[in-house]
């Protein structure tokens, strides 16, 4: 039975790669590289869901379960047309709204996705556009020529208007 794992490996203080992560949970080595085919996991997981739930003393119908993504298209179709009724009766609205993104995972996240972290919003704040005025310094002479801006941020645009000077963190990391 699969269970859950510990993100680093134990005692090196790195991360674990997923295949180490799907060892330690107890998948068989040759049953890993199946996993590279998304629909695998819709397979393979659910049976041991199934088997806690019957352990815990849960009374469920299994011959109504389904799987509910686009592998399977009626309930897909079925999903989709009640978004788009709702939506032809103004019940479901799209807009924008702020979201904590995940650099790790490369996309937004929800506070219960979060380990540490979790009750924390986004904060707004306001990113000015300054022009670099020469002479450039030695790690920016291959931009010698082009007009460089630096985007800082800030919580007080307020202050921006009498700023005479932008500092740089020599240590930090920065593109162009």
């Amino acid at each position: 039975m699969p269970q859950q794992s510990k993100a680093k490996a134990k005692g090196s203080g790195r991360d674990m790669y997923q295949w180490e992560i799907m060892e330690e949970m107890g998948v068989p080595a040759s049953e890993i590289p199946r996993f590279a085919d998304a629909q695998h996991w819709l397979y393979y997981f659910p049976p041991f869901a199934m088997e806690d739930l019957k352990n815990m003393g849960a009374c469920i119908d299994w011959r109504r379960s389904f799987i509910t993504t686009d592998v399977n298209p009626y309930y897909d179709s079925f999903v989709r047309w009640q978004f788009e009724t709702l939506k032809a009766q103004g019940k479901v609205q799209f807009g924008k709204r702020y979201s904590i993104y995940s650099p790790l995972d490369g996309q937004p996240c929800a506070d219960h996705d979060r380990s540490k972290g979790e009750g924390v919003l986004p904060q707004e704040c306001t990113l000015i556009k300054q022009e670099v005025l020469g002479p450039l310094p030695e790690k920016m002479q291959v931009l010698e020529g082009k007009k460089v801006y630096l985007v800082p941020a800030t919580l007080r645009p307020e202050t921006m208007y009498g700023q005479t000077n932008c500092y740089v963190l020599p240590t930090g990391t920065y593109g162009a």
